[in-house]
C-alpha cells in the first residue's frame, strides 16, 4: 500500500540520517528551523530532520512535493488532521503488536484488533479527505484520496468487518484434517466459520451418538495436545492476518511521517509569518546557476527576532563562489543562508527569500572553522584536514562544498596554497564551491587562474567602515580592515572616555 504523499512512486523513505547531518545542523544554524517545525514535538523534530537532510535530487520530486504542501497550505488544518489521525492508530497498533506471539489463537485475536481499528480511522479519513477533495490540484494528493476513497471504500471496508468478526470464532473452530503416519494429523484446513448456524447445533446429533471425548481437566497432556492441533489448523490464517496487520501499520506510519512533515512545513511558515519576513518556492534549474533576491539567514530571523538584512545574487555556470571582505560583515550568515535555502529547496518546501533558483546537488557539505580540540589529541590544523578528508570520502560528483574561513589555522601562504590545491581539485569534479576566505593570496590565486566561471563577492561597507551586512559584488580585498578595529577600540574609545572625564570634572 503506497501513500504517494512524498515521492512520485509512492516508495517508503529510509529513515537514516546522512553522516554529516550534525554538521549541516550546527554550522548551517539550523535548530531554530527545527525547532519552528516541531513546536516541541519530539517526533516532528526527528521527522523534520530526516526530511529535510535526506531531500530529493531530481527536478520532479522537488515540484511534486511543491505541489502538495501547497495543497496543503490552502487547506490549512489538514495537514495536522491527517497527522492526529495518523498518530492515534499508530500508537494504539504498536501497544498490541506487543502481544504478537507464538500462540496463533492471540496472535489472531491482536491482529484482528488492529485490524478493526484501521478499518475505523480509514473511514475518518476518508471523510475527512472528502471534505477538501475539489480542491486539491497536486497528483500526490488526488492519488491519496484515491488510495483511501477507492482501496479502502464503504462497501470494501464493511466487507472486512464481516470476515473480521468471523475470525474471532465465537461458536469455536471447526477443523479438518487427514491422517499421517502413525495416525498423526496433517494437511490440516481451517473452515470458514457460519455465525449464523452454531457449530454445536450442527454436530449435535453426531456428537451425541458417536465421536464424543471429553477431556479429563486434570489431563494437561491432552489439553496441550489439543491446544497444538487447533494452533496447526489455525497457522496459515494467523500468519496472514498478521502480515496485513503489519501491512496497515506501515501503511500508517507512512502517512503519520509524511503528513507530519507538511505539518512542520506549515508550522515554520507560521512562525515567519509571525515575524513579517518572506518566503518563496523555489525553482530548481537544469543547467548549474544560482539567482536570488531577498535571501536572508532562516535561523537568524528564528532565534533573534529581529530584522535580517537580505542579499540578492545571480548567476549562471559559475562553480566557485569567493566572499572575502570585513570582520562581522555578515560572510557567514550569507554563507549559511545558501545553505539553509538549497537544502530547504531539495527537501521540497519554500525557502526564505522573494525568489530563489539553483540547480540541484547531489550533496552538500561544510567545513567550517572550528576551535582547538579540548582533549588535545590534535591541533587546530590537522583538525581542518581530517574533516576535509572525511568530506572527500563521501563526496559524490556534482556536490556543493561551503567552506568557511578553512585553512587558516596555518600560516597564510601555506594555507593559501592547500586551499587553492583542494579547490581546484573540487571544481575539476564537478562540484560548487563557496569559499568565505581571510586568504588574500587564495583569493588572488583565484582571481588570475581560475577567473573563468568564478564569481567573487565582498562584504559591503560604509566610506566610514561602518557595516551594511550586505554581500555584493567586489574584488578580493587584500585586509581584513584591522584598522577599523584599532580605530574601534582606541580612537573612539579613548575620544568616549575623554568626553566622560570632562563632564565628570
Amino acid at each position: 500500500m503506497k501513500t504517494y504523499l512524498s515521492s512520485i512512486n509512492g516508495k517508503r523513505r529510509v529513515n537514516d540520517l546522512k553522516w554529516n547531518s550534525d554538521a549541516l545542523i550546527n554550522d548551517l544554524g539550523l535548530k531554530p528551523v527545527f525547532s519552528a517545525m516541531s513546536e516541541g514535538n519530539n517526533f516532528l523534530t526527528k521527522n523534520s530532520m530526516e526530511f529535510v537532510l535526506t531531500g530529493c535530487n531530481s527536478i520532479e520530486e522537488i515540484l511534486y512535493r511543491q505541489e502538495i504542501l501547497r495543497d496543503f497550505i490552502a487547506n490549512r488544518g489538514l495537514a495536522g488532521e491527517l497527522y492526529r489521525n495518523a498518530v492515534e492508530f499508530t500508537e494504539y497498533a504498536k501497544k498490541q503488536i506487543f502481544w504478537f506471539s507464538n500462540n496463533e489463537s492471540l496472535s489472531i485475536e491482536v491482529s484482528v484488533d488492529i485490524l478493526r481499528k484501521f478499518i475505523i480511522h480509514a473511514s475518518r479519513l476518508r471523510a475527512v479527505l472528502s471534505e477538501s477533495k475539489n480542491s486539491f490540484n497536486s497528483i500526490g494528493l488526488k492519488k491519496f484520496y484515491s488510495v483511501i476513497s477507492q482501496d479502502f471504500g464503504p462497501e470494501y471496508l464493511d466487507r472486512a468487518l464481516e470476515y473480521l468478526e468471523k475470525l474471532n470464532f465465537h461458536d469455536g473452530v471447526t477443523l479438518s484434517m487427514a491422517l499421517g503416519p502413525g495416525n498423526s494429523g496433517r494437511d490440516y484446513i481451517l473452515h470458514e466459520p457460519d455465525n449464523s448456524i452454531s457449530v454445536k447445533k450442527t454436530m449435535k446429533g453426531v456428537l451425541e451418538r458417536h465421536f464424543t471425548y471429553t477431556l479429563h481437566e486434570r489431563d494437561i497432556g491432552g489439553a496441550e495436545e489439543i491446544k497444538g492441533i487447533k494452533s496447526r489448523g489455525m497457522g496459515k490464517v494467523a500468519a496472514v492476518l498478521r502480515i496485513a496487520a503489519k501491512n496497515v501499520m506501515e501503511f500508517y506510519d507512512d502517512i503519520k511521517r509524511e503528513a507530519g512533515f507538511y505539518l512542520a512545513a506549515i508550522n515554520l511558515m507560521e512562525n515567519i509569518e509571525k515575524r513579517k519576513a518572506k518566503i518563496c518556492f523555489p525553482e530548481p534549474c537544469h543547467n548549474k546557476c544560482m539567482s536570488f533576491t531577498g535571501l536572508y539567514d532562516l535561523g537568524l530571523l528564528l532565534s533573534t527576532g529581529a530584522a535580517v538584512v537580505p542579499n540578492n545574487m545571480e548567476s549562471l555556470d559559475t562553480g566557485l563562489f569567493i566572499i572575502t571582505g570585513t570582520n562581522r560583515g555578515g560572510k557567514s550568515t550569507f554563507l549559511r543562508s545558501i545553505g539553509q535555502a538549497q537544502i530547504l529547496m531539495q527537501a521540497g518546501i519554500f525557502v526564505p527569500s522573494e525568489y530563489y533558483g539553483a540547480n540541484i546537488v547531489s550533496g552538500i557539505y561544510t567545513h567550517f572553522k572550528s576551535g582547538e580540540d579540548r582533549n588535545l589529541n590534535r591541533g587546530k590544523f590537522e583538525d581542518e584536514l581530517s574533516k576535509m578528508d572525511e568530506i572527500v570520502k563521501h563526496l559524490t560528483r556534482n556536490g556543493m562544498v561551503l567552506f568557511n574561513e578553512s585553512f587558516s589555522s596555518t600560516n597564510t601562504r601555506e594555507g593559501s596554497e592547500i586551499a587553492l590545491d583542494i579547490t581546484r581539485a573540487l571544481l575539476e569534479n564537478g562540484i560548487m564551491v563557496f569559499f568565505v576566505s581571510h586568504l588574500y593570496e587564495f583569493a588572488s590565486a583565484v582571481a588570475s587562474d581560475i577567473r573563468e566561471k568564478s564569481l567573487f563577492l565582498v562584504a559591503e561597507r560604509t566610506e566610514d567602515g561602518k557595516h551594511t551586512y550586505r554581500i555584493i559584488r567586489g574584488k578580493p580585498q587584500e585586509t581584513g580592515h584591522g584598522m577599523d578595529l584599532y580605530r574601534k577600540i582606541f580612537v573612539e574609545q579613548n575620544a568616549n572616555t575623554g568626553n566622560l572625564q570632562g563632564r565628570n570634572e
